[in-house]
C-alpha cells in the first residue's frame, strides 16, 4: 500500500486545493512557450503526475497552478514558500542543499556549448581566449571555468538573451545543458550552420525539482511520482513511455535523447528504492 503522507506543504496544499509550482519558459523541452503561444515542456507533464499523485492522496480535487521561474529566483520562489516546488532543469549541486531540498534525480545531461560549425571551439585548449556565453551563478558557468579558466565569460540574461548574443557574434559560443541546448538550437536561424559540442559534457548534470527544507512528507510524495514514472518507462508502460518520446524521441522528439541511455539512468535510481507495483499505476 502506498504510503500516507502529511506535512506542512501538504498541509497547505489540502488547506488551498491548489500545488504553486515554479517552471521555466526557456529552457526547451523542460519548459518553454511554443509557436502557438502556449506554455509546454517535459517538466510541465512532470508536474502533473505530481499533481495526480496529490490528488489520490488527498482524496479531493487539486488544482495546479504554474509560476515562472528563472535561473536568478528559482531558489528564493522556494526559500520564501512562494512555490511547492519546481521542476524544470535544475541541477543537484550541496551547495544549494544549504537553502533547498531536491527530489531524487529525473533527467540527467550535462555542460556543452552551442557554436557555429567550423568555429573550431570544443577543446579546453580551443576555448582559451574565446567570448563564451553563460548565465551567472549557474552550473554551467562554473563548469565552463573549472574546464577551461582562460576562458572569456560573457553574462548573458537567460537562453534568448544567449541566443541573440550569438547569432550577432557577441559571443562565440553559448553553454548551458546540452539537451536544452539542442531544442534552443531549433529556434535559430539556419539551424543546420550550428553545432552542440562536444559528444561528451565538460561536466555532468542529474536534473531534479527543487523543494522546500525538511519536508519529508512532500519530498516523498514527489519522489513517489517521479519513481513511478521512471519504473513506467523502464517496464515499457505505454503512458510513462509516451510521454518519455513525446519529448525526447530521436526521430519525432523536441530535443532528442536515447532511450537506452535514459532506461539505463533511471534503473540506476530506481534500484535504489522499493519497486512499486505495476498494478499502482
Amino acid at each position: 500500500m502506498p504510503p500516507s503522507w502529511a506535512g506542512a506543504v501538504l498541509d497547505r496544499i489540502e488547506k488551498t486545493g491548489t500545488i504553486t509550482a515554479g517552471a521555466r519558459k526557456d529552457a526547451v523541452p523542460f519548459g518553454y512557450v511554443d509557436e502557438r503561444g502556449q506554455w509546454v515542456g517535459f517538466s510541465l507533464e512532470v508536474l502533473e503526475l505530481i499533481r495526480q499523485q496529490t490528488e489520490k492522496r488527498l482524496g479531493k480535487p487539486i488544482a495546479l497552478k504554474l509560476v515562472e521561474a528563472t535561473a536568478d529566483n528559482r531558489f528564493d520562489l522556494i526559500v520564501d514558500n512562494k512555490i511547492d516546488l519546481e521542476c524544470a532543469s535544475s541541477t543537484f549541486t550541496w551547495a544549494r542543499t544549504e537553502k533547498v531540498d531536491f527530489s531524487v534525480s529525473y533527467f540527467a545531461d550535462g555542460t556543452k556549448i552551442l557554436t557555429k560549425k567550423g568555429s573550431g571551439l570544443e577543446s579546453a585548449d580551443s576555448l582559451a581566449g574565446r567570448a563564451i556565453g553563460v548565465i551567472p551563478n549557474t552550473t554551467n558557468e562554473k563548469a565552463i571555468k573549472n574546464f577551461q579558466p582562460a576562458a572569456k565569460l560573457v553574462a548573458v540574461q537567460d537562453q534568448a538573451d544567449g541566443l541573440k548574443k550569438l547569432e550577432t557574434g557577441e559571443i562565440e559560443a553559448f553553454a548551458g545543458d546540452g539537451i536544452v541546448l539542442s531544442g534552443l538550437k531549433k529556434e535559430i536561424k539556419n539551424p543546420q550552420d550550428w553545432q552542440v559540442v562536444p559528444n561528451f559534457p565538460y561536466q555532468y548534470e542529474a536534473y531534479a525539482c527543487l523543494l522546500p527544507k525538511d519536508d519529508s512528507d512532500w519530498r516523498n510524495l514527489v519522489n513517489y511520482s517521479l519513481l513511478q514514472y521512471m519504473e513506467g518507462v523502464i517496464s515499457d508502460q505505454s503512458d510513462a513511455v509516451s510521454l518519455y518520446e513525446k519529448w525526447f524521441d530521436e526521430e519525432d522528439g523536441v530535443a532528442p535523447y536515447p532511450r537506452e541511455t535514459i532506461n539505463e539512468y533511471y534503473q540506476g535510481i530506481v534500484d535504489s528504492f522499493e519497486w512499486i507495483p505495476i498494478t499502482s499505476y
